[in-house]
């Protein structure tokens, strides 16, 4: 090569590195990286109605919008590791919604690892395996949903921006975070209960039933009717007979009540009241269905 090329050449490439040197010196990137942030969630951000859209609605809301919701959520999750384990809780919400449940389970286990204190994943997870039926499941996450600490929820709910954003949206007001955290206990505690007496395992059954009677969260009479369950299966009639009796006290339509004392009744061999009792629990199973079905429709949840 001619000696005034490679000159040339030579000159170039020290030019060139002085250009990088001066713009490394001129330019503050983590600057920059902190105002793009912003300026991005501020274009991914979707309108507030875009949220009340799925979190309402059970079926026949907007796809499209509930991928500006994932694509929102997913870039908070990835900006701001404060806010992590609630995106990633949104985040398997829009994936049940979409009806991809392996990246929903994955989101809301990711969610769980960053904030063990976050009641709403271990809801949700406990949900998507009683719908599949998987009961030993689904009882180990409403387990743990009902042994987190209220408080420690509700300040986590209070403070998040990804919450706030979606209370925000309701039209009719604002979604109340402590209202439904106690409903979701109460569903969690339901959901539990008859998972364990879907797989026979009575004696805990028992022990949670009565554990919740005593938070009094037993507004319906639910918890008395699987007390009496426990009991009726561990062949303690009497005390089975007492509980069916507290819960028909507060429902007395439960027609799953009516029917195991008149089981208890004619294991006594007490037949014609056992009869009446088959009887009108039969009448009112045919009007209204059983007792408990009305307590058993299991869907996840944001609030």
């Amino acid at each position: 090569m001619p000696a005034f090329l490679k000159l040339i050449l030579s000159r170039t490439v020290i030019f060139y590195l002085a250009c990088l040197i001066l713009i490394g010196f001129t330019l503050n990137y983590p600057k920059l990286i902190s105002n793009a942030v912003p300026q991005t969630l501020s274009r991914l951000t979707p309108p507030m109605d875009y949220f009340s859209e799925f979190v309402d609605k059970q079926k026949g809301y907007d796809r499209f919008k509930l991928m500006n919701c994932v694509n929102y959520h997913r870039a908070v999750a990835d900006f701001f590791s404060f806010q992590k384990a609630e995106a990633l809780g949104m985040l398997g919400f829009c994936y049940e919604r979409l009806g991809n449940e392996p990246q929903a389970v994955s989101s809301y286990k990711k969610a769980i690892t960053l904030n063990p204190d976050y009641f709403w994943p271990y809801y949700d997870l406990g949900v998507i395996y009683y719908q599949k039926a998987q009961y030993p499941r689904a009882a180990g996450y409403f387990e743990q949903a009902i042994e987190r600490d209220p408080v420690k929820s509700l300040v986590l709910l209070s403070r998040s921006k990804v919450y706030n954003d979606v209370r925000l949206s309701e039209a009719k007001g604002s979604y109340d975070y402590l209202e439904g955290l106690k409903e979701g206990r109460v569903k969690a505690y339901t959901l539990l209960m008859d998972s364990l007496s879907k797989t026979g395992a009575y004696d805990e059954l028992w022990k949670i039933a009565m554990i919740g009677s005593k938070e009094g969260l037993d507004t319906q009479g639910i918890f008395y009717y699987y007390v009496g369950l426990a009991d009726f299966y561990l062949k303690s009639y009497d005390q089975a007979m007492g509980s069916f009796q507290m819960s028909l006290q507060v429902n007395p339509d439960n027609a799953d009540a009516l029917m195991y004392m008149g089981m208890c009744l004619h294991l006594a061999n007490k037949e014609e009241i056992a009869q009446a009792l088959l009887s009108k629990a039969s009448l009112i199973h045919q009007q209204r269905g059983s007792g408990s079905e009305p307590y058993l429709n299991a869907r996840v949840r944001f609030f």
